[in-house]
């Protein structure tokens, strides 16, 4: 079996500082093999809630894959956003994250859909592009098992593409990563919870599972909450934890069958 802690949206700089601690602490518990970081780890990309994201990876047991989101780019300074929206992410999580993990049973694999500036008033909206998406496929294509890519926007989401899931090249991005065999696919930003099926034509069913946000006081219905997700060959058990009273516990348990009989009412 490999354990997955899927979490996003830690936003250092509007964190809640006990739930911090109480992650880190149900995290050793938990031991997870590999951490899918799904985005948004600062709140402004200023340079100590990049530092204070480092040390919190460093923290976590095993190996950390991460995937910028669109709070990670200089957030108040438009001309960095557009010239160099990495620069701060790159030189402060180099070392602490990286862009993709393997063992005998599954693949993992990050996926960039946040930009630095777009073409549309909101600019904090995701974007899929094709050859990024074909990109990250293509490296799952030596896994034998479970192949996983973690992205900081919703490819698709609960109510479909509208509001806050209005992902550019989302659907498409979603049926490509489908079709090239991807199982699961880890996002953020919503702030939610979730776990949607989308059948093949192989006859296997993909996931696309939401997280809610890990650590920040930015609550939007849920509380801040992670995922844990166990794969054993055919299946995933997805256990949600959301926060109570400064610590984290078990709010869900939801079976995630990769054969459309098993997903099938």
């Amino acid at each position: 079996m490999t354990r997955i802690l899927h979490i996003s949206d830690l936003h250092f700089g509007a964190e809640d500082p006990a739930l911090t601690d109480a992650l880190l602490e149900i995290a050793a518990h938990l031991k997870p093999d590999v951490t899918a970081a799904a985005g948004d780890f600062t709140q402004y990309g200023r340079r100590r809630e990049f530092a204070a994201a480092a040390a919190f990876f460093d923290a976590l047991p095993g190996p950390v894959v991460a995937a910028p989101g669109n709070h990670d780019t200089p957030y108040l300074d438009v001309v960095a956003r557009a010239v160099r929206p990495w620069r701060r992410f790159e030189a402060a999580l180099g070392g602490a994250v990286q862009p993709g993990w393997r063992n005998e049973g599954v693949g993992l694999e990050a996926l960039h859909t946040a930009r630095g500036l777009q073409a549309r008033l909101d600019w904090s909206l995701g974007k899929a592009r094709t050859s990024h998406v074909r990109e990250a496929a293509r490296r799952l294509t030596d896994v034998d098992g479970v192949r996983v890519v973690a992205c900081h926007h919703p490819l698709i989401a609960p109510g479909g593409p509208k509001g806050r899931a209005r992902t550019t090249g989302g659907a498409r991005a979603a049926h490509l990563l489908a079709e090239s065999g991807v199982d699961l696919v880890l996002t953020g930003h919503l702030h939610q919870v979730f776990a949607l099926p989308l059948e093949r034509e192989d006859g296997r069913v993909s996931w696309f599972i939401g997280a809610g946000t890990a650590l920040s006081r930015r609550v939007r219905g849920e509380p801040a909450g992670f995922n844990v997700i166990d794969i054993d060959q055919d299946r995933a058990v997805m256990r949600a934890y959301a926060a109570e009273g400064g610590r984290f516990i078990e709010s869900d348990v939801r079976e995630l069958g990769f054969s459309l009989a098993d997903t099938r009412p």
